[in-house]
């Protein structure tokens, strides 16, 4: 790895005041850094979540804990308590279509990224890679559209993407698409904050079938085997 850091050196210093993440569906943000966006929390750096889409074509449990048809509003229910766990500050949850990223016209996420990016200026921005770690078309769109957005904008920033690096991919269950370890800039330690991500993960109450298979034990309170680091992608320092 370019830096083996195992504590939040340089990214949660003085010179971060705004941090804008752009996700695709309720709890993105929580799978893949719940335990930064706590820690950002705690040295009082302000936050904003975009979330492209309600996650209403996801699953509802087993047993349903709801019809499909409300399964939107409960998503965007459930999102809003696990980013007061974690501590974002503003939630700008969109609704282009779980599933339907790909069918949007792609300028209009750009437009609608940069606008936002334009207003709130965050000093850093923090996306998907391009295989969105699970493979999923609205990940990687979502990624596609902040990179292009991230290009046009007309302030000092920087872009990383949340990644898995090759070496502890055996780690997770499921298939997930990892990084190249020589990619990796940014090792975080997450360990004080696995209280944190436990909680929000359980706030996405719908999605307990995915937060066992990836977070076995989690919901149970067992916090043990969950992440004790999350990983970067230096991609743009403007």
């Amino acid at each position: 790895m370019q830096e083996n850091l195992t504590a939040m050196k340089g990214f949660d210093s003085k010179m971060y005041q705004q941090v804008l993440y752009c996700f695709a569906h309720p709890d993105d943000e929580t799978f893949t850094c719940g335990g930064t966006i706590a820690r950002f929390h705690v040295n009082g750096v302000r936050q904003t979540l975009y979330c492209a889409t309600r996650g209403e074509a996801g699953k509802t449990g087993q047993p349903p804990l709801c019809a499909q048809e409300e399964l939107g509003d409960i998503r965007a229910q459930e999102l809003a308590r696990a980013c007061d766990v974690l501590g974002i500050d503003e939630c700008i949850l969109r609704d282009y279509g779980d599933g339907q990223l790909s069918q949007l016209p792609f300028q209009q996420l750009v437009d609608d990224l940069f606008k936002i990016m334009e207003s709130i200026r965050p000093d850093l921005i923090i996306t998907f890679p391009p295989s969105g770690i699970s493979g999923h078309l609205d990940h990687q769109i979502i990624q596609q559209a902040a990179l292009e957005a991230v290009k046009k904008t007309t302030f000092p920033t920087k872009l990383y993407y949340i990644v898995i690096p090759e070496s502890i991919a055996h780690l997770h269950s499921g298939k997930i698409h990892a990084t190249p370890d020589e990619y990796v800039s940014m090792k975080i330690d997450v360990t004080p904050f696995r209280a944190n991500i436990a909680q929000a993960l359980r706030e996405h109450q719908t999605q307990h079938l995915s937060i066992d298979r990836v977070f076995p034990g989690v919901r149970d309170g067992d916090i043990s085997r969950l992440r004790s680091h999350e990983y970067y992608q230096l991609v743009i320092q403007k």
